[in-house]
């Protein structure tokens, strides 16, 4: 299995970077699983310009010419990718904010985003006094995985009681997660979105679901219109699960 550990917290012996260490401590339980980690910190990693240059090649990549020319294929063959990051100001750091509005040029290449039937492992810590901040990180990241047709698992910690370090329970908990990766692939993408225009393959009927739960354009949300559906957000379980058994009655 192939994984991309990408690191946001600026120091190498934070918190977040120390659980993401945990995890790849499992992950290497096989012996077989081919790992690369980013720390941005390292990396000169520019902000998106929204120009949409992206949607115009033929492989993902940007025009803007800097690390992510060579991120993007590891991202696009990889199996896992995992996210760590503190939360600053009641989200992600800005590093990773960066990061992730740079994921635009993986929507080209013969895929709707090239993340379809791939994991993400979401690894998030952060301070007592904003204990909704990391809340709102994992529905963001929640209904980016539902739209991308990706499996979620989330690690948490607040460190209002130190360093993650002195948290042998927290650490257990991500080593366990990577051992259970271990031996993960990608799934097989065998069923095709349903609204016309949409490029998207997904590994089941249920992560189509949650795609057409979260699709924001505007042609998924005619389709949720046109089948009575009312826009309620993946935060809504019942929407999915609702649109997952219309389109198995359909199939």
């Amino acid at each position: 299995m192939r994984a991309v550990v990408v690191e946001a917290s600026p120091r190498r012996d934070g918190s977040s970077v120390t659980l993401a260490k945990s995890f790849i401590e499992g992950l290497k339980e096989s012996g077989k699983a081919e790992i690369t980690e980013l720390f941005l910190r390292d990396m000169d990693v520019r902000p998106c310009i929204g120009c949409w240059k992206c949607l115009e090649m033929k492989e993902p990549g940007c025009v803007i010419k800097d690390d992510m020319t060579g991120v993007y294929p590891m991202l696009r063959t990889a199996d896992l990718i995992v996210f760590a990051t503190p939360i600053y100001w009641w989200h992600i750091a800005g590093q990773m904010k960066v990061f992730l509005d740079r994921l635009e040029g993986l929507l080209a290449g013969g895929g709707l985003n090239n993340l379809s039937g791939k994991a993400l492992v979401l690894i998030l810590t952060h301070l007592v006094e904003d204990p909704d901040g990391v809340e709102l990180a994992v529905r963001m990241f929640r209904s980016i995985t539902g739209w991308a047709g990706m499996r979620l698992d989330v690690v948490k910690y607040c460190s209002d009681g130190g360093h993650v370090s002195g948290s042998r329970e927290k650490l257990k908990e991500a080593y366990r997660l990577g051992r259970s990766y271990a031996s993960w692939r990608a799934r097989e993408l065998t069923v095709r979105c349903k609204v016309e225009g949409c490029k998207g393959m997904f590994p089941s009927i249920d992560s189509l679901a949650r795609h057409m739960t979260s699709g924001a354009g505007l042609t998924h949300r005619a389709w949720r219109k046109e089948h009575g559906f009312k826009d309620r957000g993946m935060a809504d379980d019942e929407l999915w699960k609702q649109i997952a058994k219309k389109l198995e009655e359909n199939l």
